[in-house]
């Protein structure tokens, strides 16, 4: 299994910080790889952005948390109405971009203790199904977003959006 780009091996140290006490996700300065266009999605409590070259599948977005929490029993009442909404935005217009059939969503917290969801298209012409396609999606064989896929498909997704 291969893993893609800086986040991957960051990840593989099973830390939230970069050495210096800094989460990737809370501090944009210890984010080496940020999203290819920017962020799709900002309210103030969350925030989305198509994940970063080389590291998923085009159509591929990270959903993230502002406030540092590990999961959703840290989030506070507003956070926890709100991501049931915020979340099915995001799949109508990953799905209105990509033409796929179903987005699958990913959160693990397990290299970075930060709460965050992937969301990755899924197509019913896909040769795997489930767990055995995210980690193909993100970590396996399956061709991960050039940097002109990833930009065209983050556009295509904050036009649905």
């Amino acid at each position: 299994m291969t893993q893609h780009g800086t986040m991957a091996r960051q990840a593989a140290t099973r830390t939230s910080a970069d050495g210096a006490g800094r989460c990737w996700f809370c501090d944009d300065a210890a984010r080496t790889d940020p999203p290819p266009t920017g962020w799709l999605y900002d309210d103030g409590m969350w925030r989305a952005g198509h994940a970063p070259v080389g590291h998923s599948i085009p159509g591929t977005v990270i959903l993230e948390a502002h406030r540092h929490v590990l999961d959703q029993v840290e989030l506070n009442q507003n956070e926890r109405t709100s991501l049931a909404d915020v979340t099915a935005r995001l799949i109508s217009a990953i799905k209105s971009a990509t033409g796929c059939d179903r987005v699958y969503q990913w959160a693990t917290m397990d290299g970075y203790p930060h709460f965050h969801v992937w969301l990755l298209p899924w197509w019913e012409s896909a040769s795997l199904r489930g767990p055995r396609y995210l980690v193909a999606s993100v970590f396996g064989d399956a061709e991960p977003a050039q940097r002109e896929q990833a930009i065209a498909m983050a556009d295509a997704i904050r036009r649905a959006l």
